[in-house]
């Protein structure tokens, strides 16, 4: 006898993305939905016996309608198949002000169609039979006041089932584990010899890259991203995990999720003089056209400076979106011949300069609450202006 589960985490729902358009925006936040889904659909049709969702199911505190609607809609098929649901939440998900007390998806609990465990400083806890098995199920929010904080320390976890479970957002520390993200990996940290004796299984949220570890007969599982959100994670395979635990032991197993494209390309100046860099480029990207591809197009080698100023890179972007979903140019590792290479990185786009700035603006007014939530409320309606939700 097992208990069967489908575990996912990350699903980042309601994301705005810089792709240029409210159009292309849209269906980027499609392409999130699509793919859980797709993870709902396959609890279904192999008849899990558990669903969990390891934190940052929103990707910002105060989701849209029609994301919270798409959700319910989905949880609901869910309840109807008979599969119970259990949520915690993540750093995007939690409000990082005392002020705010509850979570977007504390409804979700209140309506019957998951067990939300919404606190950050306590444990939460149900205990169901599913079959023979009594299985005990256990988890907090991600912990957004105290984010450099151990989630475990203090905590008294419980292992009353035959089956113990444990849910947590958070950053496991060790067992040769490193995150896609590097700046996650501060955030509500905690090392191996954290997880107790008695647990089977650790359900865990919050890196982008999937992973699964075993910390004595404890298995470990962090499923990642459901879609890739940033280049950082051009590599990561995006998935789920189906895992069956059992009184004897546990297994899991990585599913695979089809994502959109996307890739590198790179375009190498040999140091030579060019008329027409442009002319050349462009030729270069229309011989990798795809139409539904994200691409980095990265600008390296040595470019004399004459060269350098006949480089039209608003012609590039403009011919962009005829011949890929989303296009980008890295300039980082470009040398200009007698300069050296000036670019940091990528400029940013007026939206990702918005963002910067009102995030900086709202992190230096944290004891202001009332002046932090109307900043808020203006970067939500700056985003809105600047394409970055439809």
């Amino acid at each position: 006898m097992s208990v069967q589960i489908v575990h996912c985490s990350d699903l980042h729902l309601d994301r705005n993305f810089n792709v240029g358009s409210i159009a292309r925006n849209y269906v980027r936040k499609k392409d999130l939905d699509d793919n859980f889904s797709n993870v709902v659909g396959y609890a279904i049709e192999n008849r899990a016996d558990l669903f969990l969702i390891s934190g940052d199911v929103f990707d910002r505190v105060m989701p849209g309608n029609f994301s919270r609607d798409f959700l319910a809609r989905q949880l609901k098929d869910l309840n109807a198949h008979g599969i119970p649901v259990f949520i915690i939440g993540g750093n995007h998900d939690v409000p990082k002000v005392p002020e705010i007390p509850t979570l977007a998806l504390d409804v979700l609990d209140t309506v019957g169609l998951a067990t939300v465990f919404s606190r950050s400083d306590v444990m939460g806890q149900r205990t169901l039979k599913i079959g023979e098995l009594k299985v005990c199920i256990s988890g907090k929010s991600y912990f957004s006041q105290r984010e450099g904080e151990n989630p475990i320390a203090g905590q008294r976890i419980p292992i009353d089932g035959d089956v113990n479970v444990l849910m947590l957002h958070g950053s496991l520390r060790g067992l040769d584990v490193v995150s896609s993200v590097p700046q996650l990996a501060s955030q509500n940290p905690f090392a191996p010899e954290d997880v107790p004796q008695g647990l089977d299984f650790l359900a865990l949220g919050h890196y982008h890259n999937a992973f699964d570890r075993r910390v004595g007969r404890c298995l470990v599982c962090n499923p990642g991203s459901i879609e890739k959100l940033t280049w950082a994670e051009i590599n990561d395979n995006k998935g789920f995990y189906w895992v069956e635990l059992g009184r004897e032991g546990s297994e899991c197993e990585f599913v695979k999720l089809e994502t959109r494209p996307m890739r590198d390309e790179h375009f190498t100046f040999s140091g030579e003089e060019s008329d027409d860099p442009t002319t050349a480029i462009l030729e270069f990207l229309m011989g990798k056209k795809d139409k539904e591809a994200m691409l980095r197009l990265k600008l390296d080698g040595l470019i004399p400076q004459s060269t350098y100023s006949k480089l039209r890179l608003s012609d590039i972007y403009r011919a962009g979106p005829e011949a890929f979903f989303f296009l980008t140019v890295d300039r980082s590792e470009l040398e200009i011949s007698r300069i050296g290479k000036v670019f940091a990185g990528r400029t940013e786009t007026p939206l990702e300069a918005f963002t910067t700035r009102m995030d900086a603006l709202i992190k230096d007014s944290a004891t202001d609450t009332r002046k932090a939530e109307l900043l808020r409320e203006a970067k939500e309606v700056g985003l809105g202006y600047l394409g970055g939700q439809p």
